[in-house]
């Protein structure tokens, strides 16, 4: 159903991905963009003072491991809900404040790996100026294929 793979005619990832998800599925699954906000919709990684309701606007307090871990798991969910599960990514695309950048490429990138356990999947990092939710430092999309 899903192969994922590297081609010897370009370069090796610069990074935790593969380059080509070959796909013969039945069904295709498309997560819209996942964001740090838990089933309450709290914001995590966030002083509450802070959080989504706040009046104050500040960045320089928030977790973003927690939010990577929060937004990865929103997507597990969301997956398991269509009948899937992270295995069947095919796609996955990361959208991170530009004002994270240094800290995602460690500890974000860490975090996403601790609940993609080891699965590389392709797609793209795009560092942004800012996302809907003002406090969220990331969000992330994905495609799935499933036979079922």
């Amino acid at each position: 159903m899903i192969e994922k793979f590297e081609p010897d005619t370009i370069h090796k990832p610069v990074g935790p991905y593969c380059h080509v998800a070959k796909v013969s599925a039945k069904k295709l699954i498309f997560v819209a963009g996942q964001v740090p906000v838990d089933k309450d919709g709290n914001i995590v990684g966030v002083d509450p003072t802070d959080g989504l309701n706040a009046t104050r606007r500040n960045r320089s307090h928030t977790d973003l491991a927690a939010q990577v871990r929060q937004t990865m798991l929103n997507l597990k969910e969301a997956l398991e809900s269509a009948g899937a599960s992270l295995k069947d990514l095919v796609r996955l695309d990361k959208f991170v404040v530009a004002s994270a950048m240094t800290e995602y490429k460690t500890a974000g990138i860490k975090a996403k790996d601790e609940v993609l356990g080891g699965l590389y999947v392709p797609g793209a990092t795009v560092f942004v100026s800012g996302l809907m939710i003002p406090e969220a430092l990331i969000e992330i999309e994905a495609i799935a294929a499933v036979d079922e």
